[in-house]
């Protein structure tokens, strides 16, 4: 009688242990068939929601489904981790482990915090009060660094700031309505969405609020699953029965959201055959306008716009950096820059030149008259250079001005104005050359100073071309004249 009472006793506390176990961990295991390869898109889709959810999935309610995540699915030596700025803290089979909440990776405001899809652990995270906050409801997209506002931890404690962290790869970011996750979670992010879509196709409107679906499906493929968020996979379904076909079958994503008949097509158009610098010479507004791409892609159609950016300064205005985008019949995107380079060969023309004049040496020389100029490409920067030949006065001589025209492609064309000077008229007698007034003995040693000159003389009294004994004779000739 006692060994059968002592084995009713270990009967009832077997019993117990076991209903105790039940109540903090119900384990579920089901065998979802392998995904067939015959079918895509929506099919799969479809296909995936009755083999994979429908009769499987069991909702634990959002507060044991808090529970299991802190205390059993995503806690690791007692940590439970931020999915978007890896803020760690202790976890617990509890509902709320402030300051760390539950993530919604698809935001309840998209459907309207209904069951059972509040309460799915695949779109369930533990995140940063703070940080899910910041996230609100924004979809997914990749952010310029330049102008991100950035959300991560130094020593674990939840930081955010506008300049661009040292280790930005472990920081989310986000600018306008926007949110773009740490780079190791981008992979974990898009295939919670691509699930959750493919579970409860009519409770979220379409995936493309979620962000655009070639982003997401490039950061599955950037970031695979890897075995922490594969071993999640399997502690999640063992709560609630379901798994997330795209973890375990990867290449299920472009099956069932991307496909393309004929092909894997995931590649935007191709501009191979498009010249990465075009020259048109300037003014010519057709081969400008004949200026294009061809890109080619196996799926059609191709539609291709561009914009053009000018730096504003050089030959024809500067240089146009033009940016192709192209999309083809699948959605894929690519773009392509070229940059369009102005020629010229032809100088500027001269419309309005200064005429050539004649003036005395008691003149003074003319300030520089109208010059105009135009060109067939860009503005005209008009210089004058002055050249002296002969003189100086009271002798005659000539000053050459050189007129420039010159553009910005380095063409130019010069024009010569000629200024005659003529001699000084000598009044009184010519012998004075001092003009003191009188024919003296300074008059005379003054052209001796010159005696023999043959070029350039002051004192060639009778304009022989030489000053000579004539010179000097006709100076005596006139001694003692008063002028």
């Amino acid at each position: 009688m006692y060994i059968i009472s002592m084995i009713k006793h270990l009967f009832r506390v077997l019993a117990i242990s076991l209903a105790f176990f039940s109540l903090v961990q119900t384990t579920y295991f089901w065998s979802q068939p392998a995904p067939p390869s015959n079918i895509h898109l929506t099919e799969l889709q479809s296909w995936l929601k009755t083999n994979w959810y429908d009769g499987i999935h069991n909702s634990l309610g959002y507060n044991e489904a808090r529970r299991q995540m802190y205390g059993y699915i995503d806690i690791s030596g007692g940590q439970i981790e931020c999915v978007y700025t890896g803020f760690t803290q202790s976890g617990g089979y509890v509902t709320y482990p402030n300051p760390i909440n539950a993530e919604h990776l698809v935001p309840q405001s998209f459907f309207g915090s209904s069951e059972p899809m509040k309460s799915d652990i695949h779109i369930l995270k533990p995140c940063q009060g703070q940080a899910n906050s910041a996230r609100s409801n924004k979809p997914f997209n990749e952010i310029a660094d330049s102008q991100a506002q950035w959300y991560g931890t130094i020593g674990n404690t939840y930081t955010s700031q506008s300049s661009i962290p040292s280790d930005a790869d472990f920081w989310s970011e986000t600018s306008g309505w926007e949110w773009e996750p740490q780079e190791n979670k981008k992979g974990d992010v898009a295939r919670a969405v691509f699930y959750f879509y493919t579970m409860y196709p009519n409770a979220a409107g379409a995936i493309t609020e979620m962000g655009p679906t070639d982003i997401l499906y490039q950061w599955h493929l950037q970031d695979p699953a890897d075995a922490t968020e594969i071993d999640r996979n399997t502690k999640v379904a063992s709560q609630q029965g379901t798994r997330n076909p795209y973890i375990d079958y990867p290449n299920l994503v472009y099956d069932a959201w991307l496909w393309v008949a004929g092909g894997n097509d995931i590649q935007g158009p191709d501009f191979t055959g498009t010249p990465a610098t075009v020259s048109v010479e300037c003014g010519n507004t057709a081969a400008f306008d004949n200026i294009s791409a061809s890109p080619s892609d196996p799926c059609t159609p191709i539609t291709t716009t561009f914009s053009d950016v000018s730096t504003g300064v050089g030959c024809g205005g500067g240089d146009i950096t033009r940016t192709y985008t192209s999309q083809d019949g699948c959605g894929n995107v690519s773009t392509f820059t070229q940059t369009i380079v102005f020629t010229d060969s032809t100088p500027p023309v001269f419309t309005t030149v200064p005429p050539d004049i004649t003036i005395t040496c008691d003149s003074e020389l003319p300030p520089l008259g109208v010059a105009l100029a135009t060109d067939n490409c860009s503005q005209v920067n008009i210089t004058a250079n002055v050249v002296l030949v002969g003189g100086p006065c009271p002798l005659a001589y000539e000053v050459h001005r050189t007129i420039t025209a010159s553009d910005d492609c380095g063409n130019s064309v010069d024009y010569l104005q000629m200024i005659y000077i003529e001699a000084s008229v000598v009044v009184g007698c010519p012998q004075d050359v001092d003009n003191d007034g009188v024919v003296t003995v300074s008059d005379l040693l003054a052209v001796l100073s010159e005696f023999g000159c043959s070029s350039g003389c002051l004192y060639d009294l009778n304009l022989d071309g030489i000053v000579g004994v004539a010179d000097i004779l006709d100076v005596l000739a006139a001694f003692g004249d008063v002028c």
